[in-house]
């Protein structure tokens, strides 16, 4: 009892501390009921009931600890014929019927027998089986009553579903007593006793027992509303007995119990959105139940369809995929490309479709497959409705592939579709001998001399440019298709400012907007910040965007970050508070990628004002951050 009472007051100690902590339920209290069950080689008590309560206070988030107890009682099995012990009535003395040292092995079945002194005898060795039922004929009640100290670890998850573990220890007390008069039996205490051998010199002893025990508990616990918890575990006892207990309570080696519990939670930090952020740390206070949120509560959306991670049922989908209120894409037409991809977005069912859900035309004449009644028409030649090729002057080349398509009929012609005269090895319809590029691939435009057009002029012909509308003057690559090396919309070769970091707008020579600083030039910025503090808002963050996006447009410029104030309060105060607004701002740009070698802060206070401190406008006017170009300026690089 004395090392309960030290764990005890070491709990109180340890769970003294909790009242420093943030957590979300401070303490929690409420009761339980469940059933329980012995273990035990032989196994001849039935299924019996538990009732107890339980207090809880949190030292972190996931860590409580606490005390808790119960009642149990449970009755012997229907599984035996006798009860493997002999029991007497504690005040009369009188034994109870049908109990006795039970045989060697697992044998308790026997019938009456009037001659034998305990009325009954042996029947038979036979194997005790499983019982949950009480036995009607031996009123016998086992009760126990367990304490014990814990410690328990629990995810309060983004989820209704909480699971927990429990570990402790404690002590437990325990007695047989007549379930009729409510009396305390004794039991025979013979550990060298065989059947039968219940004599008037047999040791009898109070039929009850205290010990020490370890516990182990598993469960989960969720939160139909706010601060109230439906518990259900499993919670198994294992006991440090002594021989009188060993021995009468024969092979128990254990207790297992199933319980509900009802938790009632109060104190603590609020977590109204139960998203695992308490509120004073949630930016997002009102996430819907389910989503996974970010450190500052925020949900996260990893594919950017709209649907929170936790909510979405489809988390990877495509981007650009239109998506229904489950996240998952939509797909009208049934061909496996989702709506917002589908460039096609009616196709018909079961049609063959390419990535972009449109439907396959193998043979490129512009009819699709599914139509195309001839789908293996030579690439080039103009086809019907119906996608098969014509031939308007019926000379056996198609038009489109025929370079003199009103040939007269009968006329003998040549595989492009001419009359057969001059040589054109290369088949362009220009002659031989006034060919210019006479080894010009089948096919390709060509013009009056027969050499392949180049119609966007960027040295690549017609029939190799993948993009033939080229602006003049663009650098290109081998399939003849813009360069933008800055990726800034504006091609190289055009490109005045071809190192444009990304993101930041151009202007048509593809230059950054913004001005570029020159030295000792500054930008003035008022940034919001709330009264005596110096963290960055939101709003303050969208007051910074300008100065943001001219570093960032000039990677090469450096600057001060000159922190001002109005004249209320001291000038000591002042002054270390524009120092750490000045310090606050490097730290966020630093976090947006700004290397921090390129910002250097420094704190003026209300010493260099702009403006009058007597009116309310003017102060405003004071309280500001100025950005002032030192190194890499307008100047020096155009000096370089």
């Amino acid at each position: 009892m004395k090392k309960l009472l030290l764990a005890l007051v070491m709990l109180v100690l340890v769970g003294s501390l909790a009242f420093g902590e943030e957590v979300l339920y401070k303490f929690s209290a409420g009761p339980s009921a469940g059933l329980v069950k012995t273990g035990g080689v032989f196994d001849y008590w039935a299924l019996g009931q538990t009732y107890g309560g339980v207090f809880k206070f949190g030292i972190t988030k996931e860590f409580e600890i606490g005390i808790q107890g119960a009642y149990n009682y449970s009755y012997p099995g229907n599984n035996i014929s006798i009860f493997p012990f002999p029991l007497r009535d504690a005040e009369t003395k009188v034994l109870l019927p049908l109990t006795d040292f039970h045989p060697p092995g697992n044998a308790f079945v026997v019938i009456p027998d009037s001659t034998n002194i305990n009325g009954y005898r042996l029947e038979s060795y036979k194997k005790i089986r499983f019982s949950m039922d009480r036995h009607p004929n031996l009123p016998i009640k086992l009760t126990a009553i367990p304490i014990e100290l814990f410690m328990q670890w629990r995810s309060f998850t983004h989820t209704i579903f909480n699971p927990y573990i429990q570990i402790g220890g404690g002590l437990m007390s325990w007695k047989a007593v007549n379930d009729e008069t409510g009396k305390l039996f004794e039991v025979a205490y013979e550990p060298d006793a065989r059947y039968g051998d219940v004599l008037p010199e047999t040791t009898w002893v109070e039929f009850k027992g205290r010990h020490f025990h370890m516990m182990l508990g598993l469960g989960f616990e969720v939160f139909p509303v706010e601060q109230v918890g439906i518990d259900v575990g499993f919670r198994g006892y294992y006991p440090f007995m002594d021989d009188m207990a060993v021995f009468t309570l024969d092979t128990i080696v254990g207790w297992a119990e199933i319980s509900a519990r009802l938790n009632f939670y109060y104190g603590g930090v609020r977590d109204s959105d139960k998203d695992g952020v308490f509120d004073k740390d949630d930016k997002c206070p009102h996430t819907p139940f389910g989503a996974i949120v970010d450190e500052f509560g925020c949900p996260v959306d990893t594919d950017g369809d709209g649907i929170f991670d936790g909510l979405d049922k489809c988390p990877n989908t495509a981007i650009g995929c239109i998506v229904d209120i489950e996240g998952c894409p939509l797909d009208i037409d049934g061909d496996a490309i989702c709506d917002g991809i589908d460039r096609c977005p009616e196709t018909p069912s079961g049609v063959k479709v390419d990535e972009f859900g449109c439907p396959v035309d193998s043979d490129g004449d512009g009819v699709p497959d599914y139509l195309d009644n001839c789908p293996n028409t030579p690439l080039g030649a103009l086809v019907d409705v119906s996608g098969c090729p014509m031939d308007t002057d019926g000379d056996g080349v198609y038009d489109g592939l025929d370079k003199c398509p009103n040939t007269p009929i009968g006329t003998v012609v040549n595989q492009f579709g001419c009359p057969q005269t001059k040589a054109d090895t290369d088949g362009d319809g220009i002659s031989d001998d006034q060919d210019r590029c006479p080894d010009t691939p089948r096919g390709a435009r060509v013009d009056d001399f027969g050499c392949p057009v180049d119609s966007d002029s960027d040295m690549v012909p017609d029939h190799k440019d993948k993009c033939p509308n080229t602006t003049k003057g663009c650098i290109v690559d081998a399939d003849g298709c813009p360069l933008d090396s800055d990726g800034d919309g504006v091609c190289d070769g055009l490109d005045k400012c071809p190192n444009t970091p990304k993101d930041i707008e151009v202007n048509e020579d593809g230059c950054p907007k913004l001005k570029k600083l020159k030295k000792g030039e500054s930008i003035r910025v008022k940034v919001y910040f709330e009264t005596a503090k110096w963290d960055i808002t939101p709003q303050g963050a969208k007051d910074l965007q300008i100065a943001f996006n001219t570093l960032k447009a000039y990677p090469e410029m450096m600057v001060v970050i000159e922190g001002h104030t109005d004249a209320r309060g001291a000038e000591d105060y002042n002054r270390e508070l524009s120092i750490k607004r000045a310090k606050s701002i490097k730290e966020w740009l630093v976090k947006q990628g700004i290397e921090d070698s390129r910002l250097e802060t420094v704190g003026y206070g209300e010493s260099r004002p702009v403006d009058t401190n007597e009116t309310a406008e003017g102060m405003a006017n004071n309280r500001r951050i100025e950005f002032r170009c030192t190194s890499g300026c307008a100047e020096e690089v155009e000096f370089e």
